[in-house]
């Protein structure tokens, strides 16, 4: 079996800011606005995220592109909640895949717009034992991912 790493990072926020935060994250067109390593961004519909949707996030790492290919699996609403949670579906650079070591990488972001509200992200993934020798190094791509999440969302 595997081993599960996970992170989680919040954020206090007004509510206007966490729903000025949740209306950039909902809008794909939006993402390279907000987002620091979103150089472009294709979803399944341009100005709406809704469950089942596909996103594919361009970024250039080391001068190659890389895709990151996302799902989202689940939205959950309330009168003073929303939470979106998007499974990874993998990273390709020119078609093929890569970083195969990650598998189940989930993020579950949650924006609280009540008093003492805020955005909490969540992220989470299994590793094979052999690549769970490099548990420092997942550790810190769960923490980066999931504060890098919090500060471009806070800022927006």
């Amino acid at each position: 079996m595997g081993r599960v790493f996970s992170f989680t990072s919040r954020k206090e926020l007004s509510s206007l800011e966490v729903k000025k935060a949740l209306a950039y994250f909902r809008n794909p067109s939006k993402w390279p606005e907000w987002n620091s390593v979103t150089k472009t961004m294709l979803a399944t519909k341009a100005e709406s995220i809704d469950e089942g949707d596909h996103l594919a996030i361009f970024q250039i790492i080391k001068g190659g592109l890389i895709e990151t290919r996302w799902i989202v699996n689940q939205i959950r609403e309330g009168p003073d909640f929303c939470e979106i949670q998007i499974d990874g579906e993998g990273q390709y650079r020119n078609e093929r895949p890569i970083g195969r070591g990650i598998k189940e990488l989930s993020v579950c972001i949650t924006f609280l717009h009540s008093e003492d509200g805020g955005i909490e992200v969540h992220s989470s993934c299994n590793v094979s034992r052999l690549m769970s020798i490099f548990s420092k190094q997942i550790n810190a791509f769960m923490k980066k991912q999931s504060e890098q999440f919090i500060t471009d969302l806070s800022k927006v």
